[in-house]
């Protein structure tokens, strides 16, 4: 028991056995302890308390608890006492230290027992009241100096503390320091509204227990059931359950329904041969420092395969290597949130290796097991760099902006390509004046030709010249055409949609009927499209034959052109040149046409810029929600925090960027600071300079360095896209600026922050305490601890005492080093040898176990 730390398990703090008069065994003497306890055995009972009636039989209940113990079963001493109180008496539940009461073959329970009953006859009837009332039973006990505390018994039934005392008396008792420090529950509370009167009268609240109060072994057990979180199987651990009783006892099975860690393994260097087990809820390494905390958490975080921050990346890298060793492993067995268990294995300098319950390795990302577990290292908290608000958010909630990150990446990629067109085009159109201004050159030439008369007689060679071209040009095209319907017939999506054609379904085999049709009749199309591009094959053919019949032609008529040629006999004309300048002419003039068409386009291609950028603007906008709700959970989980956020309102980091960006533009820091208040990132800028003509920057920079801006953007509009302004979040604490408060305010602040969280599995955090102000630890991280651990998994690495102890961690891991090895020893914070440790190597320990004392009662009364 207990190797995970506290646990869960079921208590019955009524029991009866053979040595109480009421109680009844038909079975053989020797038989008795092993049929009681193989009956708490099958009744999953992991502590009982024996309580007869005004009586305590040291030899069953030595035999009981011997037995009990072979079966991970404790067992503590007691007696249901029948004080002097109300019309009947009150059944009192009243649980000793064993250690305290029984010495060996001697005990001093029965002592008080003849001490209260004294004078008194046939004290084992359950009926017979002893001659001291509650108070006196109490002062009693105390006499003894020995530890105790009292369980009222079945209140609202005859003898019960409610159906005996009035609310005047309730009230009166319930104030007294002696009730408040030794009734500790009130077992079988039944009616709702009575207990709210029991607790109105009391003006706090006790933990309502069970116990079976049974008169025979067959009745061990029946009734309703009663759970207890502890860590060690002694009374000193009960006690400190019943205290915590928010926390540590329910009247229902207590089940984990998030996925956690259980146990961690080392294979090699310093900590060879080691396994260390997980509870699901707050585990603390403690030790000195320097012991190999923060080596452990190191070791767990690369198995996981989650990232250092970049506040110390380099020093634990090191630190997981200098643990490991070359060849060393770190084996994590860990459950998800449906219950099933899975394996990660990760060798030094290997990838993680995730296997299921039969050791297959299935391929997926440990996200998918863990839901979002988070870290943070010794120097994270205080590490607090410009938007390091938004980095820490951005941990919480990375997994439902993923997908946001695609899409922008698509978005900006969609905006290069709309303004490299744009680019593209102004280049072009800059030609016009060429272009025109060599079709004029050409032209002239032609005219000299003409002037001379020898146009009409090379008219014939160039006008066939430039039928061939066309019918090249139109020979070319149909075959591209043939060539893009043959893709089209070898798409995936057809062959995809073919295979979908013979689905069924079992819920709607009609619908599924008619959909095959269809699928079908589109699969269909394939054949049409065959035949199509048999047809094109057909003309494209036909079209070649033409291009060879003119290319005959052209080369029978060769002697005649070169005839012609032969006669022209004019000094500085080259016939051959006007073909040339006939081909040029044709070629600008389309060159011309084709710019000044897309020319008319601009208007087309600025308008799907400016939609693209809405589209973006609204991408952002919508990851910008996601943050913005997570932010509203946050400030509505807790009061000490308020956080806000503005949309692209890191106005220092879009500066920062300006300045890399635009290096050698000669502009300052106050002309940047007025750049990144105008417009509101990169893309706003690059659409003010390309579409708006600078209407904006133009009045911000000097002619030059806009020259300077025009020319950076033109080159490098791609990488400054990816450039986003981040949306700004302040954090403010009590009221103030995270940033206006002291380190250890800050740090506190932001551990806050992390515990506040709904959607993770696992928070890990190396020796916050580093930076934390001990008197926020008291008033508020604790709370909060101990609040979300049923729900999430905790990791503490800490050299203070105030984590493990007033969290009540489930685990202990107290780890120590000896130059050579690592080595550790764990237990919850119940546990005498864990305290011990606590009391000893930790800083503030003693003071952490009197200030749990002090809390527990200061919670108890509110």
């Amino acid at each position: 028991m207990f190797q995970s730390g506290t646990e869960w398990i079921r208590a019955d703090f009524h029991l009866h056995t053979k040595a109480d008069k009421e109680f009844s065994y038909s079975g053989e003497e020797d038989r008795f302890v092993s049929d009681y306890v193989e009956k708490l055995k099958r009744e999953n009972i992991k502590l009982g308390v024996i309580t007869n009636h005004n009586k305590f039989d040291l030899s069953e209940y030595r035999g009981l608890k011997r037995k009990a113990r072979k079966e991970n079963i404790t067992i503590l001493p007691g007696v249901e006492l029948s004080v002097k109180e109300g019309a009947n008496g009150i059944h009192c539940l009243i649980v000793f230290k064993d250690e305290d009461w029984i010495n060996g073959k001697s005990e001093t329970i029965n002592q008080f027992l003849d001490e209260v009953f004294k004078g008194i006859e046939n004290r084992e009837n359950e009926n017979t009241r002893c001659n001291k009332d509650l108070a006196g039973t109490i002062e009693t006990l105390d006499s003894y100096n020995k530890d105790y505390f009292i369980l009222m018994a079945h209140v609202e039934q005859k003898s019960g503390f409610l159906k005996e005392c009035n609310g005047g008396l309730i009230e009166s008792l319930s104030k007294q320091t002696w009730f408040k420090d030794k009734v500790l529950g009130f077992q079988k509370g039944r009616t709702r509204d009575k207990m709210n009167q029991l607790e109105e009268w009391m003006g706090y609240k006790l933990p309502f227990i069970e116990g079976s109060d049974c008169k025979t072994i067959e009745q061990i057990g029946k009734g309703k059931e009663s759970y207890i979180k502890i860590g060690d199987g002694s009374f000193d651990s009960v006690i400190l359950a019943l205290k915590d009783h928010q926390n540590r006892t329910s009247l229902s099975q207590k089940e984990y329904n998030h996925g956690y860690i259980k146990s961690v393994e080392l294979i090699g260097g310093k900590m060879h041969s080691q396994k260390i087990n997980l509870s699901p809820e707050l585990n603390s390494l403690i030790g000195i420092r320097g012991s190999g905390k923060s080596s452990i958490i190191e070791a767990i975080r690369y198995n996981l395969n989650m990232l250092p921050s970049t506040a110390d990346e380099e020093y634990k890298t090191d630190v997981v290597k200098n643990l490991l060793e070359s060849g060393g492993q770190v084996i994590i067995e860990l459950q998800d949130n449906h219950g099933k268990n899975y394996k990660i294995k990760r060798i030094l300098g290997e990838v993680p290796h995730i296997l299921n319950e039969d050791g297959e390795e299935i391929g997926v990302t440990i996200n998918s097991i863990l839901q979002t577990p988070l870290y943070f290292g010794q120097k994270d908290l205080s590490y607090m760099k410009n938007g390091f608000e938004l980095d820490l958010l951005s941990k919480l909630v990375g997994r439902k902006t993923k997908s946001f990150q695609g899409d922008l990446i698509n978005k900006n990629d969609q905006l290069g390509k709309q303004i490299s067109e744009l680019f593209q085009l102004k280049d072009k159109v800059e030609t016009l004046p060429d272009l025109r201004g060599n079709l004029r050159d050409v032209k002239h030439k032609i005219k000299i030709f003409e002037e001379k008369g020898l146009s009409e007689k090379l008219s014939k060679q160039v006008n066939f010249q430039k039928d061939e071209r066309n019918i090249k040009n139109v020979y070319e095209l149909v075959d591209k055409f043939k060539v893009e319907l043959e893709n089209l017939l070898t798409s995936n999506n057809l062959r995809d949609l073919n295979e979908l054609s013979d689905q069924e379904s079992s819920e709607v085999p009609e619908l599924f009927v008619k959909l095959s049709k269809e699928v079908s009749s589109v699969v269909a199309v394939k054949k049409e499209l065959q035949d199509i591009i048999g047809k094109i094959d057909s003309s494209s053919k036909q079209v070649k034959e033409y291009l060879e019949e003119i290319r005959g032609i052209i080369s029978s008529l060769e002697e005649e052109f070169a005839e012609i040629k032969r006669e022209i006999d004019i000094p500085n004309l080259n016939p051959d040149d006007f073909a040339k300048l006939k081909v040029n002419e044709d070629k600008l003039k389309k060159e011309i046409d084709q710019v000044t068409k897309q020319e008319e386009n601009k208007g087309v291609i600025e308008s799907q810029i400016r939609a693209t950028l809405d589209d973006r603007n609204q991408l952002l906008l919508r990851e910008f929600q996601v943050y913005k709700d997570e932010i509203e959970k946050i400030n509505t989980n807790q009061n000490s925090l308020e956080l806000s956020i503005e949309f692209k309102g890191n106005k220092k980091s879009f500066q920062d960027d300006l300045k890399q960006s635009f290096k050698g533009s000669k502009i300052n820091q106050n002309t940047y600071q007025s750049i990144s208040e105008a417009h509101s990132d990169f893309a706003a800028l690059i659409v003010d300079v390309l579409l708006e003509e600078s209407k904006v920057t133009s009045n911000l920079v000097t002619e030059a360095q806009l020259s300077k801006v025009k020319e950076i953007i033109k080159e490098n509009y791609n990488e400054l896209l990816k450039l986003r302004t981040p949306n700004k979040i302040e954090i403010k604490y009590h009221g103030k600026p995270i940033a206006k408060h002291s380190i250890g305010q800050r740090a506190s602040a932001l551990v806050l922050f992390i515990l506040s969280q709904k959607d993770n599995n696992l928070i890990m955090i190396d020796q916050p305490e580093d930076d934390l102000d001990n008197q926020v630890i008291y008033n508020e991280i604790i709370r909060k601890v101990k609040e979300r651990k049923p729900e999430v998994q905790f990791i503490f690495a800490t050299h203070n005492a105030n984590i493990p102890v007033l969290g009540d961690s489930e685990q202990v891991i107290a780890v120590s080093y000896d130059e050579k090895q690592i080595s550790t020893e764990t237990g919850s914070v119940d546990n005498k040898d864990i305290q011990t440790k606590i009391v000893d190597i930790m800083e503030g320990g003693q003071e952490a176990f009197n200030k749990r004392t002090q809390i527990y009662n200061l919670w108890k009364n509110e």
